[in-house]
């Protein structure tokens, strides 16, 4: 008889569509937001592309850009930290963008909500991956103690709309990179 397949070895064949995993794996507004989302990204020619079990990453010129996370309703694990039924977009490049280049988003960093979004997403360290134990850094004024990563956890409309302003952000400091 042969053996069944992980859900990962499954998904590492079949490469899944992410708009698969979301209908599959959400219900409610948080489907309907990560279908929104996706969307927005196809709209704008980025491509998520399966990375690993309900993961997907999303490159711009060859640079990791941000990654998406599902956790569905169904499986029997924590993902993440996400819990059943939760998605997260996760960034690649923060610190260097935010820490290293100011002026690249001036007009955001004097916006009080931006700031406190910002601040709202950061993502402590819970010693799971190589960043251990985090890293102390400065957002904005306000001094963090072992973040690990951003991340927008199940975002609503207006946490979409700070994603999507700190993605295109973030696509101008990669295409102005060296």
């Amino acid at each position: 008889m042969p053996k069944e397949l992980s859900l990962a070895q499954a998904q590492q064949q079949a490469k899944p569509k992410i708009e698969d995993a979301i209908l599959e794996l959400l219900d409610g507004d948080n489907q309907q937001n990560a279908l929104n989302f996706v969307a927005y990204l196809r709209t704008n020619k980025l491509t998520p592309r399966w990375t690993a079990t309900n993961a997907w990453g999303v490159k711009y010129k060859g640079k990791n850009l941000i990654s998406i996370r599902i956790n569905g309703n169904a499986e029997p694990k924590v993902y993440y930290g996400l819990e059943h039924g939760a998605w997260h977009i996760g960034h690649w490049y923060l610190n260097e963008w935010l820490l290293n280049n100011p002026t690249e988003f001036e007009d955001l960093s004097n916006c009080d909500k931006f700031k406190a979004f910002i601040w709202a997403n950061l993502y402590p360290c819970k010693h799971c991956l190589s960043c251990k134990p985090g890293h102390s850094r400065t957002y904005f004024g306000k001094r963090f103690e072992s973040v690990c990563a951003f991340r927008v956890e199940n975002p609503n409309a207006d946490g979409l709309e700070f994603a999507k302003k700190l993605l295109e952000c973030k696509k101008e400091f990669i295409s102005n990179r060296k």
